[in-house]
């Protein structure tokens, strides 16, 4: 029996794809609108998910999505890149010359400032990659491909990494690899200290105050080296409000100007309100329903996991994931990407209730099984999907909602049976692939199936640091190839953000991974 519906969702999903259109219609994305060139004395309020636990990543060793947020608006990278072109262009560096695949040399700007007013100078960098990004933060992208740095003279520093790759420029313009001086570190009392107080940076903006529970604040930096930068607000207050629907109704009361991190479905349910301005957008990620594959978990065979991949319903999964905005993955990575490959035909997915049940009987459950996940709210509806799924073949899968510091100590401990993760890769960036290679699984890491092989580890490497794009891309369809074989995931949908805006605003634009730039606005 093959069948491309399941009939308990047929109705809802219909419903959801008659409204796609309209949704898609009304709402804007991100990354349309030309930039700012006022300045007002105005102030914009922006809503996160929850608080920070740090304003100084780096200094922690975390990458938590609302610290990297924050502290965008307070400090720098050595270059920039272009949400929509991709184009590298200069920061606090303003030129660059590779020496060889593994070192960089970069001129420094003469005018840009730390907090205390000092210029930035090429030791302030050199001790800010060795003691800050190598030092704090071995076990997390921003030390991890990095050896280390050293000052040429006042203004040219060398940074040599530790593996090579066509990616490395554009992962230093991520908000993890902030530059600032020892010297401002101290003055704000020292590491720790500037974790919570960050009078620290070259930024945009300056820190103002941080009360603890209800909000942050920071103000425009007047003497900000680039001129082309306006910035409309003059201040910018973060408030932690967890509730997707109390985020979005504090934008329409008016206490908020902007809600971040909405989950898609809720966000789409505004797209034709006059009293808010939805946002809707694709940044580069698919979902990834992982199996763990370790002994003691049914997952671990094969049979089970190919009899799960032949009863989820993946065009319902993807209108539900994305309300009804993007069409089911046929690869590992997103749609938009140049190393996209359709690993799947529409036909390898459709279902197949009656194959599946034949294999997990194969496997030994002929009378059924249940299966644990963990996962965070925002895809409540998707798991509400994929238990139906699983239903269908006799698997009850338990549902363990949860928060965002559990779900990542569940992902990295491996106790789930499934989990859904997705990875962002618009390039190949030297991060590509953490579920699936060794120094990630022996350390931290999150979900996957939390084991790989030799073979596959070598050829992630491989793909990282091939030069020619096109002998790049012959090298994912072998991993894809081999991660279909075995059955080690399977790929969902595109990941579509959403945000809340007050109709007024303009210059909704994007950090890496999708999060919302909250320096960009204007009216």
């Amino acid at each position: 029996m093959r069948f491309r519906k399941i009939a308990a969702f047929a109705m809802a999903a219909t419903m959801m794809l008659s409204t796609a259109v309209s949704t898609q219609a009304a709402a804007v994305g991100a990354n349309e609108d030309p930039a700012n060139t006022e300045k007002t004395d105005e102030t914009i309020t922006i809503a996160l998910a929850s608080e920070p636990t740090t304003l100084a990543p780096s200094l922690s060793g975390t990458a938590a999505n609302e610290a990297q947020i924050v502290s965008s608006t307070l400090m720098d990278t050595l270059v920039r890149q272009d949400k929509v072109t991709n184009e590298i262009t200069p920061g606090l560096a303003t030129a660059w010359e590779w020496v060889d695949d593994t070192h960089c040399k970069f001129t420094l700007r003469d005018d840009a400032k730390c907090y205390n007013g000092d210029t930035l100078t090429a030791e302030d960098v050199a001790w800010c990659i060795n003691d800050v990004w190598v030092a704090l933060n071995a076990t997390n992208d921003t030390g991890m491909f990095v050896a280390g740095a050293v000052a040429d003279d006042e203004h040219t520093v060398t940074i040599e990494f530790n593996l090579a790759s066509p990616a490395l420029l554009g992962m230093l313009s991520w908000t993890n690899f902030h530059v600032f001086s020892q010297a401002d570190v101290e003055a704000a009392g020292g590491m720790e200290q500037a974790t919570k107080t960050p009078f620290i940076g070259t930024g945009r903006y300056r820190f103002v105050e941080w009360k603890t529970t209800e909000y942050i604040k920071v103000e425009r930096n007047e003497d900000y080296w680039d001129p082309d930068y306006a910035g409309y607000f003059k201040e910018i207050v973060f408030k932690f409000i967890g509730e997707p629907a109390s985020r979005e109704a504090n934008v329409e009361s008016g206490d908020v100007d902007v809600a971040a991190d909405m989950p898609v479905i809720q966000a789409s349910a505004f797209a034709e309100s006059d009293a808010v301005k939805t946002v809707l957008y694709n940044y580069g990620q698919n979902g990834h329903l992982w199996y763990n594959m370790t002994e003691g978990h049914p997952t671990a065979d094969i049979n089970v996991r190919k009899a799960i991949d032949l009863a989820l319903d993946f065009d319902n999964i993807a209108i539900v994931g994305t309300a009804g905005t993007a069409q089911a993955a046929t690869g590992y990575i997103d749609f938009g990407s140049y190393y996209h490959n359709d690993t799947y035909t529409p036909e390898e997915r459709a279902v197949d209730i009656d194959k599946a049940k034949e294999l997990l009987a194969e496997a030994g459950y002929e009378d059924g099984l249940t299966l644990n996940t963990t996962y965070l709210a925002e895809t409540e509806t998707v798991h509400a999907v994929i238990k139906e799924c699983l239903r269908q073949i006799g698997i009850d899968l338990v549902l363990n909602p949860t928060d965002v510091p559990t779900f990542v100590q569940t992902a990295n401990s491996g106790d789930y049976d499934i989990m859904i993760i997705g990875e962002w890769m618009t390039d190949r960036i030297p991060s590509a692939f953490p579920f699936i290679r060794w120094d990630n699984i022996h350390g931290f890491h999150m979900g996957g199936p939390q084991t790989t092989t030799d073979e596959l580890d070598g050829l992630v490497h491989q793909f990282i640091e091939e030069k020619d794009d096109e002998t790049a891309l012959g090298i994912l369809q072998q991993i894809e190839q081999i991660m279909k074989d075995d059955c080690m995931v399977s790929n969902l949908y595109p990941e579509v953000k959403g945000a809340i805006l007050n109709p007024d605003l303009k210059g909704f634009t994007t950090l890496e991974r999708g999060y919302v730039c909250p320096y960009n606005f204007y009216k």
